[in-house]
């Protein structure tokens, strides 16, 4: 009987160990933000989380989560902004007044996110900083010549 709580206490401070890893490691690369899917309900399901930008993807990984991966994940060229919108007197309970909510298709799925003005300069910036669909399909570095 003592083995087996032994195990389960040692279990359960790994897990509150890769927590708070991945919490203070995360934090400083990525930009915080709140994302849900759609559709949905108004004020519902938002989490919480940071967007870690690289040069093809966002990887967004969720505050309350465990998971050495991320969460979800955006290519660059499967990503398109649909639109964007002040957040609703509803939301205003569980997000910060100073958001917005931008509206995101990725590979016909479509996403919310609530950010700053700042999070909403940086994800334009990264969307429109790479290349084309037309140029990154037909570049030789995703068609190399067989050797």
């Amino acid at each position: 009987m003592k083995i087996i709580l032994f195990l389960i206490l040692g279990m359960l401070v790994l897990a509150c160990l890769g927590a708070l890893w991945r919490f203070t490691a995360l934090r400083s690369k990525g930009y915080p933000v709140v994302i849900r899917s759609l559709p949905n309900e108004d004020a519902r399901h938002w989490r919480h989380g940071v967007l870690v930008y690289s040069g093809t993807s966002a990887k967004f990984y969720k505050l309350r989560s465990i998971r050495p991966e991320s969460d979800l994940s955006f290519t660059r060229l499967g990503t398109e902004i649909i639109s964007r919108r002040e957040i609703t007197q509803r939301e205003r309970n569980c997000l910060e007044s100073d958001l917005h909510v931008i509206e995101v298709e990725h590979r016909q799925k479509r996403w919310e996110l609530a950010l700053d003005s700042q999070g909403d300069t940086a994800l334009v910036a990264w969307l429109e900083s790479g290349p084309s669909a037309r140029r990154d399909r037909y570049s030789a570095y995703n068609h190399p010549r067989p050797i």
